[in-house]
């Protein structure tokens, strides 16, 4: 390797190194202000005038067990509380809160690292929203019915009248003493305990889908405070639905995975099967609605658009999408590539960039994404060490993610360097610390063991602070195990 090329990569490092650690720095100060603010309002741990002492006592043990959970949560690297995304979600419950007096003006919210399609408050003014639910979303109003309903349960203190409700069941001496003279009993003990208790199941049902009913009441008036398009905030109920029935929008894949460059993928994708081994899976939704936690999403929605004499024909709400959301819409598609990196999964990885570029077409970093998976992906499969970090086919999964699970794990080595190299035509090198990782892949793959020792050292420190970190650790245990690799003893899982 030559002298500039080792000058600047060691540029490359510390920069990203800097940055990272600036970026930690900004976003743990302020995770620290909420955790203090937490820690503060539950100083002394409440009581309820509901409870006896002893219920009291549970009372106490089950909020310390919420609050440690809660800061459980803030101290893992899963919560974002800066950076650009995190700024324009908060603008949104900013505007909110200080538009309604009403809603406890130290509440506060945070943006979770997950895919999944959620957001959630464990009560104490404080407000989590998932990244992947900000990714099926279209517009700012969704968004802030989705914020305005979250607060609602915080300010109605749902999760403590939850909480009162489960010890309440817990302790009731008359339901233990019934359920030990079934037990006693020789036969017909199933039917005795669904007798006893299904009516119970059902009420705890009920109360919980009616707290779901008044979150969306007083979250509806917290949005019409807060000013925002009340038909684009119903939208929100068609995206609802559709992650509910495994629905997604449609996905390019083909262009994507090169068809026409590379007939051998197209021959493995008309060997879809949709049905698993043991049939196809569907939903019915159609019977025993009263075991739901939460309404269907049309009740919901008929419910709301009635409080505010709107037209309830769904069909007439379909998302439309916001020129405000592009900004966010693209921070979250990157954020979501991000996230199945951390999750060590090749088949969420390559889906989520090419969603991203199905609206952002020449977007380089997503297509950067794919040139990095493609490469690590054929390296893993030439040593038979890539099986745990593809997804298997789920008929759960929307068809299309469906699709790139299935490709992704039939798609041989060989099909995996050819994408590869037609996306590396496309951009010649990534950024940090990708291009690092990039070489090291390349290195090991050529066998060129002498310089891999000397880029090793210098960029594995911020390859190991990177999402990347487990393809390196891959790359170690392999040539350690085969005697390849002798300057390092890799990490133990």
């Amino acid at each position: 390797m030559s002298r500039r090329k080792v000058v600047l990569l060691m540029v490359f490092v510390c920069s990203f190194l800097e940055l990272h650690a600036q970026h930690l720095e900004e976003n743990n100060a302020q995770i620290a202000e909420i955790k203090q603010q937490l820690i503060d309002q539950n100083l002394k741990f409440p009581s309820s005038q509901e409870l006896t002492n002893s219920q009291n006592e549970l009372y106490k043990k089950k909020h310390k067990q919420k609050i440690e959970a809660e800061l459980k949560m803030l101290n893992s690297k899963s919560i974002i509380a800066t950076g650009e995304l995190y700024i324009k979600v908060n603008s949104i419950f900013d505007r909110i809160v200080k538009l309604n007096p009403g809603i406890p003006q130290n509440t506060r919210l945070v943006l979770y690292r997950s895919n999944d399609f959620n957001a959630f408050t464990m009560g104490d003014n404080l407000i989590f929203v998932h990244v992947g639910l900000l990714n099926d979303l279209k517009n700012e109003a969704q968004i802030a019915l989705v914020i305005s309903h979250e607060i609602a349960h915080n300010t109605l203190h749902h999760v403590e009248e939850s909480i009162v409700e489960s010890i309440k069941n817990e302790t009731d001496k008359n339901i233990e003493k019934e359920i030990d003279g079934i037990l006693r009993t020789s036969y017909g003990q199933v039917s005795a305990l669904n007798a006893l208790l299904l009516p119970r199941i059902l009420e705890s049902r009920e109360k919980s889908r009616s707290h779901e009913f008044e979150a969306d009441s007083l979250g509806l008036m917290y949005l019409k405070e807060a000013h925002f398009n009340y038909i684009d905030a119903l939208s929100m109920f068609h995206a609802m639905e559709k992650r509910s029935k495994n629905m997604s929008d449609s996905l390019n894949y083909k262009t994507y995975f090169h068809f026409q460059s590379i007939p051998s993928i197209e021959t493995l994708d008309t060997e879809y099967v949709r049905e698993s081994s043991l049939g196809t899976f569907t939903k019915d939704e159609s019977k025993l609605s009263y075991l739901a936690t939460h309404p269907y999403d049309r009740e919901r929605f008929y419910k709301l658009a009635n409080l505010l004499n709107l037209d309830t024909t769904f069909s007439k709400y379909a998302p439309n999408y916001d020129e405000n959301y592009k900004h966010i819409d693209r921070q979250v598609g990157i954020e979501m590539i991000q996230n199945s990196w951390v999750n060590k999964n090749f088949s969420e990885v390559i889906y989520h960039s090419l969603k991203f570029l199905e609206n952002h077409s020449d977007n380089k970093e997503a297509k950067e994404h794919l040139m990095l998976a493609f490469k690590a992906l054929s390296y893993l499969k030439k040593k038979r060490i890539a099986g745990k970090y593809l997804q298997l086919q789920n008929p759960k999964f929307p068809e299309d993610f469906d699709r790139i699970c299935a490709l992704s794990y039939a798609i041989s080595p060989t099909d995996c360097d050819n994408l590869f190299s037609l996306y590396k035509n496309e951009i010649p090198t990534l950024e940090s610390p990708g291009n690092e990782m990039l070489a090291i892949i390349l290195l090991a793959e050529s066998e060129d063991y002498p310089t891999l020792d000397v880029t090793w050292k210098e960029n594995k420190e911020a390859i190991y602070l990177s999402n990347y970190s487990f393809i390196l650790e891959e790359i170690e245990r392999y040539l350690y195990a085969n005697k390849k690799l002798t300057f390092v003893k890799p990490k133990n899982k």
